[in-house]
């Protein structure tokens, strides 16, 4: 029988995935420039920093997949210098990101955001994630006692706690409690697999014991009032239950749940009230707790099809444009068409990321990388159903477009860990 032929990957077709993430990055940033130039025709070399430091990004990760022997995902890497570029035009477009101030917490945070993928990618590829498996117990005391600190110490604005300097560090929670339930769900799959009559059955210890864990940081969770963090979590761990055991139950136990916490979030409190009678009907009170979505609605619609163009806009008129409301300025300028292209590439992302947890074997690794992608996808989906009146406002940023540093930090970090997954540990030298 003839041998079956090795499928070879081209390092051309990969350095021109990275080569197209430049130019639509140069092109968003062209588009603003020649807005800028038009009403101000002076060009100041802080301005040309965000292509240097991008290029210099992309060409950075670009020599390290291409010259490190990588084995995993080579499509993953491009897609989120892609989305992470988009991000930064947009901000650089907004104002909120200014390279002439090099300590600003927007530039640092993009510096250290390629950083932190790159490095994260490089420790943990060729199954060296297994150092992860043990440290389940660690992230959670980690993830509780960040948001024990935030308590303590913050202060609260816009209904969410900040630390000095609008700095909110909660976004690490996320990456520590999927390595939490990662190891947790690896460790109780087979009792989790319980059943009786059709609904979950679990030994009592187990159970109780994923209880209170899981009730440690969703009790600080509530003490500081993070709705949208605890229904993002919440539901990331009944899909990742769901897909370790394949048992419908935990989704018929999770929507009911889901249904008492909701009646008791919206008598108990006051802004999770307040944001569903807005949702419900915004004009109830158009210029207090309506008056963000009506005008993130007016600037979708006022972007049609194709957009006003990238800068030639005015998506400031929205609240926090720059933040929650993002996708409401890039439907302004951008319109329906350019949307529809991003959604596309945050849904290449996800299947990627799924497709990494079908295919690696190892039990810990898969289910962390479904909890990766599944906190990244459902983030994306509670924003853009926010920010377009499908579902009520939570509050949740959209991942590497948003303004955020602690966000924007994380979601390349977990993008780098989950790049790192992609990769099969090497072969064993053989005796």
């Amino acid at each position: 029988m003839a041998k079956s032929r090795k499928k070879t990957h081209h390092p051309a077709s990969s350095a021109g995935l990275y080569i197209l993430a430049f130019l639509a990055f140069a092109t968003a940033w062209a588009m603003v420039m020649a807005v800028r130039w038009a009403n101000a025709p002076v060009l100041r070399a802080p301005d040309l920093l965000p292509l240097a430091g991008f290029g210099g990004s992309c060409l950075a990760i670009g020599l390290f997949t291409r010259f490190s022997g990588f084995r995993g995902d080579r499509l993953l890497p491009p897609l989120t210098l892609l989305l992470a570029g988009i991000g930064m035009a947009v901000q650089f477009r907004l104002g909120s990101l200014d390279f002439a101030n090099p300590t600003q917490a927007s530039t640092l945070a993009y510096g250290l955001g390629f950083l932190g993928y790159l490095v994260t990618w490089m420790v943990f590829r060729q199954g060296r994630y297994a150092l992860l498996s043990g440290m389940a117990l660690p992230c959670l005391l980690l993830a509780s006692g960040v948001l024990a600190v935030i308590l303590m110490m913050g202060q609260r604005f816009r209904g969410a706690v900040f630390l000095a300097g609008q700095m909110n560090p909660a976004e690490v929670i996320k990456l520590l409690l999927a390595i939490f339930l990662a190891g947790v769900i690896t460790d109780f799959r087979k009792p989790l697999q319980q059943t009786v009559a059709g609904l979950p059955a679990p030994p009592a210890k187990s159970l109780i014991t994923l209880g209170v864990l899981w009730a440690i940081p969703m009790a600080l969770l509530m003490l500081q009032r993070d709705l949208g963090m605890m229904i993002l979590l919440n539901v990331t761990l009944l899909v990742l239950v769901f897909m370790a055991t394949g048992k419908w139950g935990y989704l018929v136990l999770g929507a009911g749940f889901a249904g008492v916490a909701g009646y008791g979030g919206f008598h108990f409190f006051d802004h999770a009230r307040a944001r569903m009678i807005a949702w419900q009907d915004p004009f109830v009170d158009p210029t207090g707790s309506g008056w963000q979505i009506l005008q993130a609605l007016s600037a979708m619609f006022t972007g049609g099809m194709w957009g006003s163009g990238l800068g030639a806009g005015a998506p400031t008129v929205v609240p926090i444009a720059a933040s929650d409301f993002v996708y409401a300025a890039l439907a302004e300028e951008l319109g329906f068409i350019g949307c529809a292209l991003i959604v596309l590439i945050y849904l290449l992302v996800f299947y990627r990321g799924y497709r990494i947890a079908d295919q690696v074997r190892a039990p810990f690794a898969q289910t962390l990388a479904a909890a990766l992608t599944t906190l990244l996808a459902l983030q994306t989906l509670m924003n853009l159903g926010g920010v377009t009146k499908a579902i009520p406002l939570t509050g949740i940023t959209l991942p590497l477009i948003s303004h955020g540093g602690s966000s924007l930090v994380t979601s390349l970090i977990m993008l780098g860990l989950l790049t790192a997954l992609s990769e099969p540990p090497p072969a064993k030298s053989r005796g």
